[in-house]
């Protein structure tokens, strides 16, 4: 059963997130990033031309898992409004001011 679910997991990564994989911790199916492979992630999926949606902020306590809504932010909103040239450079400009305490998961969308 475990092998399925892993298939099943894997099956539904692109092609970035397989590769940034083992820089990630996983709780419970969600690629958490350090900031620092964030930025990367970011970079490598702006060179795949990957849309990304949003990013979510977790504070990791031991075996917990925090969820930051004030340190999240969701691109696809009708509400939210282009602060640079691309998301790219938004979602890194966000990144940059944000706790080495914190992890990220990218929503991204290929």
């Amino acid at each position: 059963m475990a092998q399925l679910l892993t298939h099943l997991f894997l099956k539904q990564m692109n092609r970035v997130e397989k590769i940034f994989e083992n820089k990630a911790i996983n709780r419970s199916g969600i690629l958490l990033f350090s900031k620092e492979d964030a930025l990367l992630f970011i970079e490598a999926c702006k060179e795949s031309k990957i849309q990304i949606l949003g990013i979510d902020a977790f504070y990791l306590w031991g075996d917990y898992t925090q969820p930051s809504l004030d340190n999240s932010v969701n691109f696809s909103s009708p509400e939210y409004t282009l602060k640079t040239e691309s998301i790219y450079s938004d979602a890194v400009v966000f990144l940059e001011g944000k706790s080495e305490n914190l992890f990220f998961e990218i929503v991204c969308n290929e």
